[in-house]
């Protein structure tokens, strides 16, 4: 393991076990379990910003959104459980979409678009679950959704065809 990686893996366990003891010594009323996986993710979004190792990115966007994810479901009153874990998802889904954008911003050389994948189908669940049941009936048609980025895919190809002809 390189030297600035040690550093990084050394501050990171540290937060880790402070936010533990501390759970443990002042006995929170709400949980605290969302805020650890947040903290644990916005360590990791540093030491990305440190080292600017993808390997970093990664775990560090899913961590952060899912945290987030999770400390809004804890904090708000929603109307229903499945409204609470559509923050949930919501929030995953954009810690997914997270590593895309910041790769694209910071420039990384193993910026790629696999985040936008999961990262879009887990936003729009999630929002649908937010939204409520007319929103998660569409979601019985996913499969329109696929046939659409098929003929996108399809379009693409044809036009790529054309200019290289």
């Amino acid at each position: 393991m390189e030297g600035n990686n040690r550093y990084v893996l050394a501050l990171i366990l540290i937060v880790v076990g402070i936010g533990g003891l501390a759970s443990q010594v002042f006995k929170p009323t709400t949980d605290i379990g969302g805020w650890i996986v947040l903290i644990i993710g916005v360590g990791l979004l540093g030491a990305f910003a440190y080292t600017r190792t993808y390997g970093l990115l990664v775990p560090g966007g899913i961590m952060t959104g899912l945290g987030t994810g999770i400390i809004l479901s804890e904090s708000l009153t929603f109307a229903t459980d499945e409204a609470a874990s559509g923050a949930i998802v919501l929030g995953l889904g954009l810690g997914f979409l997270s590593i895309w954008v910041i790769g694209a911003i910071v420039r990384v050389a193993q910026h790629h678009f696999w985040p936008l994948i999961p990262g879009g189908i887990l936003a729009v669940v999630g929002g649908a679950l937010l939204i409520g049941d007319d929103a998660v009936a569409v979601l019985d048609y996913w499969y329109v959704g696929i046939i659409v980025i098929g003929l996108f895919v399809l379009w693409r190809a044809m036009v790529e065809g054309r200019t290289r002809a």
